[in-house]
């Protein structure tokens, strides 16, 4: 969900006049800046900083580079105030980075496509109270990692339908994105996923339906879980995912989980007190006995039953628990206590998995680009993925956050943009690197004001030039539905020696000389040569 207080900076480009080489540092002061405080410290290199206290403040480098190609940008900073999230833009491309401390230090903020000759790159706030000392610009060492992405989900007893859509993802990945759109009004769609306000607007708007639609389990759990009106929207929102998986979709639910103690109906940090570490030990094993661990199993218990019900109709789904959770904004990343909140997401999964017997999941770890220590696990999530909300119409591929998660997980996971506001340019996802196994731009149905609209926040043009895409998978493209999409084993065909292998045609006869294009059988399943 879109976090209602972060500050979206308009990229307004003032160009300084510096010229720098690379590892040379341009000081803050030196920038063409707006709305911030100049400030001077011995601490400070040059003896001055600039402190960034409001929402509209913006400094500007310009930066001369005598050849184009991906350079590294590192930040001096003084987080004084605690840590916060800067945003940073290159050239019109988009990046985050954090003052992960408080007091002087400097963070590497990302690796970017520079052109030869003038850049500008441009810092603005997600939070305010920080203060920018310098930025140095230094060359990019090439990375060593390479995807090494497992053909098959974590989950060693997933559900035929969860394979299927595992493969898919799999297959596609680093070649198409699937397009998304979250859903907020369920009341008039009556089960039918192309009536839902947001994928209808997204089909308006584009002449094409997404092919993933989110789902929320908002009002799944906590003190209103059983009034009638939370009890329709949970069951409309089963009743469209099935719906959108006949139709050969791809339905992904997030959790907004209301307080489980009951004290509140809320799920923010500042509207509740839970804290993950009153239901543990002071060894940091869980309390078993303790009221408050009683309920996180008991909501735990009713998610898994709803996947039950999907898993029972033969649907598979993508499942994103505890979001945003280093952002520290919900309870469950309360006090950024990273370690507590790995424990509570392990704890959903074996409860889903191995005590309720949920099989139908494909499970996304919802990252930060910093947020190494919030990892709960390899065994534990197939996919990685970013919430980035970009400016209205700003379409960048937002390749640097994609290079940090493929960083963050060493090269094995699957990387999606898991919410989104304006989508990504499909050309620049390519060119870029950073092809997303998927998008989801924020629902428009529930938007109170004009900026609530995330829809509206691409324009009509480019989401018709993105969904015409044939890089872009769209519902139409999966009109076959999952019945019969084809395993993997694509590629691994065309080097086999039939002779030693029983690879048949769809008659039913074996081959004897190497498969040219087309469907085949091998033990048992279709493959496809192409």
């Amino acid at each position: 969900m879109k976090r209602f207080l972060f500050f979206l900076a308009v990229s307004v480009f003032g160009l300084g006049s510096a010229l720098a080489q690379d590892g040379t540092k341009l000081e803050a002061e030196d920038a063409i800046y707006e709305n911030c405080e100049l400030v001077e410290g011995d601490q400070y290199s040059g003896g001055k900083a600039l402190a960034m206290k409001e929402s509209n403040g913006k400094i500007s480098f310009n930066y001369t580079a005598a050849e184009g190609g991906k350079l590294t940008v590192y930040v001096g900073y003084d987080g004084q105030w605690g840590d916060k999230t800067v945003n940073i833009t290159v050239n019109g491309s988009t990046g985050t980075f954090q003052t992960p401390v408080a007091g002087v230090g400097e963070i590497e903020a990302g690796a970017f496509i520079m052109n030869e000759g003038e850049n500008t790159i441009e810092i603005t706030p997600s939070w305010t109270w920080y203060l920018i000392d310098y930025i140095r610009i230094a060359s990019a060492a090439e990375s060593s990692i390479a995807f090494d992405i497992a053909a098959s989900p974590v989950d060693a007893n997933a559900s035929e339908a969860a394979k299927k859509v595992y493969t898919f993802l799999y297959d596609n990945f680093g070649k198409k994105t699937i397009s998304g759109i979250m859903t907020g009004d369920l009341g008039n769609a009556n089960g039918d996923v192309t009536l839902q306000s947001d994928v209808k607007t997204v089909y308006e708007v584009s002449g094409k339906y997404p092919a993933l639609v989110g789902f929320d389990f908002l009002f799944a759990t906590g003190r209103t879980e059983d009034e009638g009106w939370c009890k329709e929207y949970t069951n409309n929102s089963l009743a469209l995912a099935k719906d959108l998986y006949r139709r050969g979709g791809l339905p992904a639910f997030t959790w907004h989980w209301h307080d489980p103690s009951r004290a509140t109906d809320d799920f923010y940090s500042d509207k509740n007190t839970v804290k993950i570490a009153d239901a543990l030990n002071a060894d940091g094993s869980w309390n078993t006995e303790s009221e408050l661990y009683q309920y996180l199993v008991k909501d735990i218990h009713t998610i898994a039953d709803y996947f039950l019900q999907l898993q029972e109709a033969g649907v598979a789904c993508l499942f994103r628990p505890l979001h945003e959770a280093s952002g520290g904004w919900f309870w469950w990343g309360r006090d950024k206590d990273a370690a507590a909140c790995v424990k509570l997401y392990q704890l959903v999964f074996d409860e889903m998995v191995s005590v309720k017997g949920v099989h139908n999941v494909i499970w996304v770890w919802n990252a930060g680009e910093n947020d190494a220590d919030w990892n709960p696990g390899d065994a534990y999530y197939d996919i990685v993925s970013a919430d980035i909300y970009n400016a209205e119409f700003d379409y960048s591929s937002n390749y640097s956050t994609f290079d940090k998660l493929k960083s963050l997980t060493g090269g094995k996971k699957i990387i999606a943009l898991s919410e989104n506001g304006p989508i990504p340019d499909i050309d620049k996802e390519v060119e870029e690197e950073a092809v997303w196994s998927w998008w989801m731009p924020w629902y428009q149905s529930w938007g109170q004001k004009e900026e609530d609209m995330f829809i509206n926040k691409t324009s009509a043009e480019e989401w018709t030039k993105c969904m015409g895409d044939e890089r872009v998978i769209t519902l139409e493209d999966l009109s076959e539905g999952w019945g019969t999409y084809i395993e993997t084993g694509i590629q691994s065909l065309k080097a086999v020696e039939p002779a030693s292998q029983s690879i048949y045609d769809l008659q039913g006869r074996r081959l004897t000389t190497a498969p040219a294009k087309g469907l085949y059988i091998k033990d048992g399943k279709k493959f496809v040569v192409k």
